[in-house]
């Protein structure tokens, strides 16, 4: 009966210490995991908030321009009376857009999303702060539609052809210099958001 106690103590104590080492193993791993995650987390953060920096600078440009666009605009507006908005445009004499001092073309902002694609196919953006997820979502979801926007002014212009007046020339270039000029600023303001959220 002694030896049957002691043989049960010994393996007792064996199983304790290989079960102590699984456990052990385990929770290292998972400290390694959470490491992993939390660098993996910061790195994709960091990209995203350098990308969205990136494309304010961008979207900085194009308010910078789209200002001045607007300012000639204005001046140039009042220079119209109700008959010269209802002339013909192409071959006109009164406006032409090529004529606006600094005239560049609609110059919309060049935008990335590839650091926030990256963040939801490799699916870390699962980890990040519901609030900061929120308002990252919101910047992208705007970008793209201020793309679409401005995508849809470039054919208003690409399709001016004989049959347009200059009120629809310079309507669709106010669209750009009034509209589009708000999407930028409302878009540098949420980037400033997100920044001040990390």
């Amino acid at each position: 009966m002694k030896k049957n106690t002691k043989r049960i103590l010994k393996y007792l104590i064996e199983f304790l210490i290989v079960a102590f080492g699984v456990f052990l193993g385990i929770y290292v791993s998972e400290l390694q995991s959470e490491q992993k995650l939390k660098k993996e987390k910061e790195a994709s953060i960091n990209f995203i908030l350098e990308e969205l920096s990136n494309n304010k600078k961008n979207l900085e440009r194009s308010i910078n321009y789209h200002q001045s666009i607007k300012v000639e605009l204005d001046s140039i507006a009042k220079t119209f009376t109700e008959k010269d908005l209802f002339k013909t445009y192409l071959g006109n004499d009164v406006f032409r857009h090529h004529n606006i001092k600094g005239w560049e073309g609609i110059a919309l902002a060049s935008l990335e999303n590839t650091a926030f694609e990256a963040a939801k196919i490799s699916g870390i953006i699962k980890e990040f702060d519901i609030e900061l997820i929120q308002k990252i979502s919101k910047i992208y979801n705007y970008q793209e539609e201020y793309v679409e926007f401005g995508n849809t002014i470039l054919t208003k212009m690409i399709n001016i052809n004989a049959t347009s007046k200059i009120a629809d020339a310079f309507g669709t270039i106010e669209l750009m210099a009034y509209d589009l000029l708000n999407f930028e600023e409302t878009l540098v303001d949420e980037i400033e958001k997100v920044k001040m959220l990390n």
